[in-house]
């Protein structure tokens, strides 16, 4: 997982997973991302995933994701019953995160796509 790492001019931060997969044991959840305190200034943050191509499995083995702002879930999206490439529902999100929060993100998986890759890239920009 990676941390929290502020960009030259001092106004932005970015964050990345790099490629991510479990294997045939991982659970239910892969963590990416997790940055414990985002500092002294809110920001205003992008969340890119991004997901490799299913491996194995079947019509309702498909990846997701959750986003947590200090244990608390406001973001959840994991389709059902599709083809396990995502792409196209998962372009980013945009949200609003307070000062001193703390940031999770999350890889949702169902048990025929451990080996999937995934991952994740953040950009935040303070306000």
């Amino acid at each position: 997982m990676s941390a929290q790492t502020l960009l030259s001019g001092g106004d932005k931060w970015y964050s990345y997973s790099g490629e991510i997969f479990g294997d045939v044991s991982a659970p239910a959840t892969i963590n990416m991302i997790l940055i414990p305190n985002t500092g002294l200034r809110d920001s205003y943050v992008k969340i890119m995933p991004f997901f490799g191509a299913l491996v194995s499995g079947g019509t309702g083995d498909v990846l997701g994701l959750e986003v947590k702002m200090d244990d608390v879930t406001i973001i959840r999206s994991q389709l059902t019953g599709g083809s396990g490439d995502i792409k196209d529902q998962f372009e980013y999100f945009d949200l609003f995160i307070p000062r001193q929060s703390k940031l999770e993100v999350i890889s949702l998986n169902t048990s025929g796509n451990n080996t999937q890759i995934r991952g994740c890239n953040l950009i935040g920009y303070y306000l």
